[in-house]
């Protein structure tokens, strides 16, 4: 081949060469350029107030810090169920979600477990308190550091109580023989076999089906999902028990929050506290119109007294010797000292 020929192959791979290079610094440019996208992914309802209020985080940033953010909100597992949306944190197909508490903990070491021990915060107040003023939220991240999770704020899912399909439960001894529905967690199983029933992990899938049919006597979580499933009509019974606080930590990857621009972050997470604020006054005073439903079709609903909620707060206590063999009697203390 002559020199010629090679010399002109050679500059017209050069000319190719820039052109792709000039190509790619201006895509990555585009890309600097644009807004943070935040994928939030969550199962709950498009009609709760948890997204109600994450679609609202999308308007306060734009607000805030126009074009500067983009956020898109994927209600009922769309981006997947909630092991997906755990581990999509991980891997970037999900920005930030919400779940139970214990979702989270599965993921990231018993320490942090201790935030569904039984009565640490025996009241919406009290959890509130004891969460973003004691010390609570800072104390939950210091446990998820390790496992690479970082939670911004909290929405408020609901103290937790117990629907029954047979009765009341005033007392440890009501519950005897009682099979209860639970989520799969040794803390839980611990929780139940103290308080004197008979815990049943069982999917969510199956509840409702299991419970009307009578598999399962009854089962714990919020007033909002028993009336989201309308759960009184085949449990007329409701024990206001209170006996965990099951907040919905709003999570997101430590790596990427880290990586953020100072500026950005702040407003980020300045966003995020607003909207999660407004989420927990608002589903705390739907709370007293789902009782009102209740009772107003047919159910009853039991608040426990002063004494037979401290009954049951002793019932428990072995429940913290088990964990205290688990985290060491530190951590446990760490926790105790946020309660108001």
């Amino acid at each position: 081949m002559e020199k010629g020929k090679v010399l002109a192959i050679i500059l017209t791979l050069i000319l190719v060469m820039s052109f792709v290079g000039g190509c790619a610094d201006k895509d990555a440019a585009i890309s600097e350029d644009g807004p943070i996208v935040i994928k939030i992914g969550h199962t709950d309802s498009s009609q709760r107030s948890t997204h109600k209020w994450s679609e609202a985080l999308g308007e306060y940033l734009e607000k805030e810090a126009p074009g500067k953010f983009k956020v898109e909100v994927y209600s009922d597992g769309q981006l997947g169920d909630t092991p997906d949306l755990v581990s999509g944190i991980k891997i970037g197909t999900v920005t930030m979600m919400f779940d139970l508490s214990s979702v989270i903990t599965s993921a990231s070491g018993p320490d942090s477990t201790c935030i569904d021990l039984p009565y640490l915060y025996p009241s919406f107040e009290a959890w509130e308190k004891g969460t973003f003023e004691n010390g609570g939220l800072e104390l939950f991240n210091e446990t998820l550091k390790d496992s690479g999770y970082y939670c911004i704020d909290m929405y408020y899912n609901g103290m937790r109580q117990v629907i029954s399909r047979d009765k009341i439960y005033s007392a440890k001894d009501d519950l005897k023989g009682q099979k209860v529905r639970i989520a799969q967690n040794d803390l839980n199983i611990e929780i139940w076999k103290a308080m004197g029933a008979n815990p049943t992990p069982m999917a969510w899938g199956e509840v409702v089906t299991s419970l009307s049919q009578g598999q399962i006597n009854a089962l714990d979580h919020s007033l909002g999902v028993f009336n989201d499933f309308n759960l009184h009509e085949i449990a007329p019974y409701v024990t206001l028990t209170n006996h965990a606080s099951s907040p919905f930590p709003i999570i997101c990857s430590r790596e990427w929050i880290e990586a953020l621009d100072p500026a950005d972050r702040e407003v980020l997470e300045a966003g995020v506290k607003e909207v999660a604020k407004s989420q927990r006054a608002e589903e705390y005073a739907k709370e007293q119109s789902y009782i009102k439903r209740f009772i107003d079709e047919g159910a009853e609903v039991y608040k426990l007294t002063a004494d037979e909620m401290k009954a049951f707060e002793e019932a428990v206590q072995p429940v913290y010797d088990y964990q205290r063999g688990i985290v060491g009697d530190e951590m446990i203390e760490k926790w105790l000292n946020t309660r108001p």
